[in-house]
């Protein structure tokens, strides 16, 4: 068992009582067998925890690399099968791991957007989460998390919004050029906000 596993099933009712998740659609679309992307909209540190409860397989989460490498949260990043990305300049060793833990059949967790978006409005997501999916030759998977009463609050209910399986062909690539990806990024976030409504 895993301590990914074991980490899950303990943090599992503790996130019930204190931060309680409404579930909307069929969380058991996210491919079984198969490597996946899957995004979401940023709204807290809390999202991990909300998506790593919502599905039932592992996800391989990305962060900003400040956070990954510091010393509290290096060895539970490694743990949890969790790694970061230098996102203020080109990280292609980062990149090449995302694309080989996406075809290597597992589940990689990335927000698009790169930091927190509160105002639920998209804001310039990152062309090279699609290019990773494209690359990978995986499908995106997407949710939407959204906090009542505007943020989260102990005891109230975060709605998670359920989406569905899509390829990047679907959103638009086909030659893989950059600004397919960015135009098929935005659709994704387009899609990922529309969700709920």
């Amino acid at each position: 068992m895993s301590f990914y596993t074991v980490a899950r099933a303990i943090v599992r009712p503790v996130g019930a009582l204190f931060f309680p998740i409404k579930v909307h659609g069929d969380r058991d679309l996210l491919p079984e067998n198969t490597g996946v992307v899957l995004c979401a909209n940023h709204i807290s540190f809390l999202d991990v925890i909300f998506l790593a409860l919502t599905f039932k397989r592992q996800i391989h989460f990305v962060a900003k690399e400040k956070y990954a490498q510091n010393f509290i949260l290096k060895p539970l990043f490694k743990w949890l099968g969790s790694f970061g990305i230098n996102t203020d300049k080109p990280d292609i060793a980062a990149v090449k791991r995302c694309i080989g833990v996406a075809a290597g059949g597992d589940v990689l967790g990335i927000f698009p957007e790169g930091t927190r978006i509160l105002n639920g409005k998209v804001s310039n997501p990152m062309p090279g989460v699609i290019m990773i999916a494209h690359k990978a030759k995986v499908p995106v998977f997407y949710a939407k998390i959204s906090p009542r009463r505007g943020k989260f609050r102990m005891f109230v209910k975060t709605d998670v919004y359920i989406g569905k399986v899509v390829s990047t062909q679907e959103l638009g690539v086909t030659g893989g050029r950059g600004s397919e990806y960015k135009e098929a990024a935005e659709e994704l976030m387009n899609r990922i906000y529309k969700l709920g409504e």
